[in-house]
């Protein structure tokens, strides 16, 4: 795996013509595809660079599965969009996007960045975390939770208080031979409700529309500023109810982590990889405390609970 590099100023307009060069998530991507969400991850074309063999392509072209109905294996994946296009994942090394005609290019990003993101790490063997995290000192914080359990809220929550985003939605994470696992920083972006996003006093006129989620909306965050990993220092499992927070183990907390922070679990089965996503999961916790949160569904009430998981921060060392 190529070293994390930081991005360079003004790296964006030295790219090759039409080649955008992207170190993300610990990999080299070189794709036909402006990927504004990951602005900050372009890396400048030093000599050689462009021409050096990249971790993935993201590319446009014409897919050997053209069928309606999705083509899944461990090595490929294959699914079409209605009035967006198709796309295909192949081998964890490449992206191939057929849009339809007249098909905008920010249609097609969310679902190279999603589904075809995610699948991509799920090829190649890694971890994908369905969960937001924030920096806390030296360390990522975790949380986990099913869709429509706060996670992207929480992390915006943080974020007034000065928390910087690590990661939403998607988080990669690497797992060492020995030590902590480690998370990728990914792109400065939450994507949030608009009742959420009233609740913390912001407003949505100037804000990107989420393509996918009509009322959802993308919230630009303060980013770590960071290219390289961090430390996982914790992993909160999030629930709705009574405030509090209370330390899981053992098979309690690898069965709660598998099930709150599994992206796709339906096709990570079909593609016949969740053997070895569950024993990924099980070295995670092995080595990062997980910790259950719960917290009141009133969002002017969460104030409370966020004062409370700050403390414990404190109190347990993760800070």
């Amino acid at each position: 795996m190529p070293e994390d590099k930081a991005p360079e100023p003004g790296a964006s307009e030295q790219r090759p013509k039409g080649e955008w060069i992207y170190q993300y998530g610990g990999l080299r991507v070189v794709s036909e595809l402006h990927l504004p969400e990951w602005e900050p991850f372009v890396v400048a074309p030093w000599p050689g660079v462009a021409a050096a063999l990249p971790d993935v392509r993201i590319v446009f072209g014409q897919l050997d599965h053209a069928g309606p109905e999705p083509l899944i294996s461990q090595t490929e994946y294959a699914f079409r969009v209605p009035g967006v296009g198709a796309f295909q994942i192949r081998n964890g090394c490449e992206i191939v996007v057929s849009p339809e005609d007249s098909v905008r290019k920010r249609t097609l990003r969310p679902w190279v960045l999603g589904s075809g993101w995610g699948a991509l790490c799920y090829q190649r063997g890694g971890l994908v975390a369905h969960a937001s995290a924030v920096q806390v000192g030296e360390a990522a914080v975790l949380f986990c939770a099913r869709s429509g359990g706060g996670k992207s809220t929480l992390a915006a929550q943080l974020g007034t208080r000065g928390y910087a985003l690590v990661s939403d939605d998607l988080c990669r994470i690497e797992i060492p031979a020995q030590g902590a696992p480690t998370v990728y920083p990914a792109a400065p972006r939450l994507k949030l409700w608009q009742d959420a996003l009233s609740n913390l006093g912001l407003n949505t006129e100037r804000m990107e529309p989420d393509h996918l989620r009509e009322g959802k909306f993308h919230l630009s965050a303060v980013a770590c500023g960071l290219v390289n990993r961090l430390p996982l220092g914790a992993i909160y499992l999030l629930e709705w109810g009574e405030p509090g927070i209370r330390r899981l183990s053992g098979l309690t907390a690898f069965r709660h982590f598998l099930a709150a922070g599994t992206w796709r679990p339906k096709l990570l089965e079909a593609m016949g990889l969740i053997s070895g996503h569950a024993q990924r999961c099980m070295d995670v916790v092995q080595r990062v405390p997980v910790w259950e949160f719960k917290r009141p569904r009133d969002l002017p009430a969460t104030e409370e609970s966020v004062t409370r998981l700050t403390g414990h921060w404190e109190a347990s060392g993760v800070s």
